[in-house]
């Protein structure tokens, strides 16, 4: 039995492909924004805020020695002139500020080193997981899209051999009409012969007519 291929548009094909490319794009895109994000923030901690406090941690512990010793010094200074300690209240108040400020810059540097290995742990999870979409991007997509070009190009190569279709009302036309029995037109008979008798008793008569008779016969 024939089998026959039924073709209703190819311009379904053609929207899917043109919709796989548009998920393409948009995934790669929504994709490196968000890589770009992360970098960005890797970096800023890293590179910036690790560096700032690095530097701060050093700048803070000399502004403390230096506190330190203008204490020990101012200390040893009143000593020696009134013979008795004196409190140095502005010297350890100074003294102080700077213990808290180099205290902050340590504390700082210590909790941007964690977050720094907290994000390097977290981009590499992220990697991890999209993996899979990076793959249906760069490698299932492009092969779907080629799969999809090929059936394309198959069918409109079909389509162009396929004979057209049919008007309307073609069928009517080429359909050959049936003719009834009595309908029947006879070609004309020759001038030299009868036409066929109408009624079998007529068409008997005139047989017997034409038959010799068994004299002529035997004349013959």
């Amino acid at each position: 039995m024939s089998q026959e291929a039924r073709i209703s548009s190819v311009l379904v094909l053609k929207e899917l492909r043109a919709s796989l490319a548009t998920f393409a794009s948009a995934a790669s895109m929504a994709l490196e924004e968000a890589s770009a994000d992360i970098q960005r923030t890797r970096r800023w901690l890293v590179e910036d805020r690790y560096r700032y406090w690095r530097t701060q941690v050093q700048v803070r512990s000399e502004r403390f020695a230096r506190a330190n010793i203008a204490l020990k010094q101012k200390e040893v200074f009143d000593r020696t002139l009134a013979g008795t300690p004196t409190s140095c209240v502005d010297e350890r108040k100074a003294l102080k500020l700077a213990q808290g400020r180099l205290r902050e810059a340590e504390h700082k540097l210590g909790r941007v080193r964690a977050w720094s290995q907290q994000i390097e742990k977290e981009l590499s999870n992220y990697r991890g997981a999209i993996h899979r979409l990076l793959s249906a991007i760069e490698v299932d997509i492009p092969n779907a899209q080629a799969k999809l070009d090929k059936m394309i190009d198959s069918l409109e190569a079909y389509l162009a051999l396929a004979p057209p279709e049919m008007p309307e009302g073609a069928n009517e036309e080429s359909a050959v009409d049936i003719v009834r029995p009595d309908e029947v037109q006879m070609p004309p008979m020759p001038d030299n012969q009868s036409p066929a008798p109408q009624n079998p008793e007529e068409g008997n008569e005139t047989l017997h007519g034409t038959t010799p008779a068994p004299n002529e016969n035997t004349a013959l």
